[in-house]
């Protein structure tokens, strides 16, 4: 086993100090009040995270409900055959989205004041 040498010191710091700026800038407060997109064949909305709501959003195979509440979102029933978009589950942080592709629903969720789309939305 070899010593430490100080350049693996030098080198090791910075290192460290690059990971732990990047967690921060990749999750770290963006600064504004996380919302929630939702879009369907009827149209865009834009709800408050922390609202409690249940949305009816029309797609091209009937009703697909959303569920708002406890700074969560998901898609609650939709009638697509595989219910995979029923299935994902809550999103809840910026940059997190849900999707009933059959029914062309989409739930996303971002802050409030971005302007930002993400890679995924995009």
């Amino acid at each position: 086993m070899s010593a430490c040498k100080p350049f693996d010191v030098i080198i090791a710091i910075p290192a460290l100090g690059l990971v732990i700026a990047s967690f921060f800038f990749v999750y770290g407060s963006s600064g504004g009040q996380p919302v929630a997109f939702i879009k369907g064949d009827g149209g865009e909305w834009v709800f408050p995270l922390d609202a409690a709501e249940n949305i009816s959003v029309r797609g091209p195979l009937g009703e697909t409900l959303v569920e708002l509440g406890g700074y969560s979102a998901r898609i609650a029933a939709s009638p697509c055959r595989n219910q995979v978009c029923v299935a994902a589950g809550f999103i809840l942080m910026p940059g997190q989205w849900s999707v009933c592709l059959p029914n062309r629903v989409t739930v996303f969720i971002r802050a409030e004041d971005s302007n930002e789309v993400d890679a995924a939305t995009w």
